[in-house]
This record gives structure tokens, sequence and C-alpha cells, in this order.
């Protein structure tokens, strides 16, 4: 998953950079979201090299604790990966978001997740004191109680499950009054609303997080599977709007550079058979104003923030 999540995410790159050359904050978090799910892999691969997937049974005393210490570091990397991706997309709905109620939902919504996920990982980094106790149960120390902080995960991702939908809806509630073809409306919108998948699979992780502690290394490997699934699948959902602009310059035979049109404002005839005619040209430049995030996804013309050139000629002749 986290390479197919990597070609959705560099044929974005290659949409942004080929059409509209720019980059923003939401390209930078979810690259830094993918990057923190390639090491989240790693780790969880060294984790199953130790006995992560197998029955505890079958797993020696020393290769229970190797499992355990890199899958510790290796949740750290997953609960900043998946806030980090949905912030993402987020942010992305910000720029096309029309009302001030809808920017400060949208807010409300990024600090929360993040806020939740960012206690889940204190909680969960913190848990045992000292911290080796983490991966070795033999250290003497003290943990915290294992049913409360697993009641915390199941809401923190119940949670991050429930705004996915939230922010899988918006799109349709942004979009459907602006002025576009309805065909072409309800394309942008379902492609917008990929996040619904990310939605499903956070719920399902959720759902496996009763781990049976007394099978852990078996029980918990279906949670180290859905997690990272969970952001790949946000980061292709993040990403597949962007190709709306490659699909509509392929479907235009790849016609570029600026859009012109003329039109005719009017006639009239003067007192002494003089008659003038009034004839302006517009036409759109490629000055973008921001990273274009808005442009790439709607493809709107013409472009808010571009400089538009307006020319007026005036044509006078005598009529004999």
């Amino acid at each position: 998953m986290t390479i197919v999540a990597l070609l959705f995410m560099g044929l974005r790159f290659f949409c942004k950079a080929a059409f509209t050359r720019r980059f923003g904050i939401d390209d930078g978090l979810l690259l830094f979201a993918w990057i923190l799910t390639l090491v989240f892999g790693a780790l969880v691969t060294a984790s199953v090299r130790f006995g992560l997937g197998k029955h505890d049974t079958d797993n020696s005393p020393e290769d229970r604790i190797l499992w355990n210490k890199f899958l510790f570091f290796a949740n750290a990397f997953a609960l900043t990966a998946i806030p980090i991706s949905k912030t993402s997309f987020a942010v992305t709905l910000l720029r096309i978001a029309p009302k001030r109620w809808h920017k400060w939902l949208i807010w409300f919504i990024i600090i929360s997740m993040n806020v939740a996920m960012l206690l889940l990982a204190i909680l969960l980094l913190s848990q045992c004191r000292p911290v080796e106790k983490s991966w070795n149960r033999e250290i003497a120390g003290s943990c915290l109680n294992r049913v409360a902080l697993n009641s915390f995960s199941i809401f923190a991702g119940s949670y991050s499950a429930f705004l996915d939908m939230v922010l899988a809806m918006f799109p349709g509630l942004i979009i459907w009054n602006l002025q576009m073809g309805k065909r072409e409306k309800l394309g942008v919108i379902f492609a917008m609303s990929l996040g619904f998948l990310a939605g499903i699979v956070a719920a399902v992780k959720t759902s496996f997080l009763r781990v049976r502690y007394a099978d852990k290394a078996f029980s918990i490997g279906d949670v180290v599977i859905w997690s990272t699934a969970e952001t790949s699948v946000t980061i292709i959902a993040a990403s597949i709007p962007f190709f709306r602009v490659l699909i509509k310059h392929a479907s235009t035979k790849g016609q570029s550079g600026p859009r012109r049109q003329s039109y005719r404002l009017g006639s009239f005839a003067g007192a002494h058979g003089t008659e003038s005619r009034h004839l302006t040209t517009v036409r759109g430049q490629n000055e973008m104003g921001d990273d274009n995030s808005d442009v790439g996804i709607l493809g709107r013309w013409p472009f808010e923030g571009r400089i538009v050139k307006v020319s007026a000629v005036t044509v006078e002749f005598s009529k004999k």
C-alpha cells in the first residue's frame, strides 16, 4: 500500500508541476506523512522479523522483547502520519471553502484531530516508567492501566474515522453551488469524497483495537496492517482530485497557452453617418497568486488571482 500511495502522490505532484507549477503546504504535509509511513513500515518489518504476527508461544523471550521494542517506536510514526495526511486534505479544502463557517469548522477538525492523536501518542510513549518496561515487562517499574489506555485508543480511532466522514462530505457542500456543469460538478465531488474510504479503513482498524493480551503478538497484527492502510488510503484519496487537470488536458488534445475571447459590445450610427464598433479582447495569463490547489481541482476559468489583460479597440468609419 505504501508504494501504491507513492505512485498516486507522485502523479499528483506531476500534475501540479506540469499545470500550475506551484506547490503548497498541503503537498508538503502529504509528502511528510508518506515518509513517516515508510519509516513505520520499516520498523514493522523489523518487528515481524522478530515474531510480530506469530502466536506468543512460538516466540522466544528475547524475540518478544525485540518485536515489542520495534513496534513501540513504530507507533510514534503511525500516530503522527495519520493526522498529518488528513490535515493535508483539510488544508486543500480550506482553499476552496467559500464561507467563513466552513473554514472555522475545518480548522476545528484539524486542531481537534491532531490534539486527540497527539494525546494518544504521548500516552503510548509514556505508558511505563522506566520507558524500557513498555517492551520488557520483566523490568521493575509501573505502567498505565491497559484497559484505560486501550479505551482511549478506541476513542481516538473512532473520532478519526468520524472526522474522515465529515471531511468527505465537505466537497459536496462546497462545490454544489459553484458555477460548473452538473456532470463536471458531480465528477469533482466524487473525486474529493474518496475520503470516505479512509474513514472506512479507520473504522475497521478501530474494531481490531480490542487486543487479546494473552496472545498479543498475533492479535495486534491486524491493527498494524490497517494502520498502514489508513495513511496510504488517505494519501491516495487526497491525490486523486488533482488528476482532473491532467484528464481535462488530455481530453482537449493537449491544447495550451493563454485563452483568448473576443466579443462585440455593440454598435450605433452617428449623426453624420459615422459608425463606431467596439471590440473587446480578454486574455488570461498564467500568473498564479498562490499554489493553485483549488485551480488544479476545480479548473475554473478565469482563475482567481490571475492577471487578466483587457484590450478595448474602437473602430470609426464614415458611410458614403
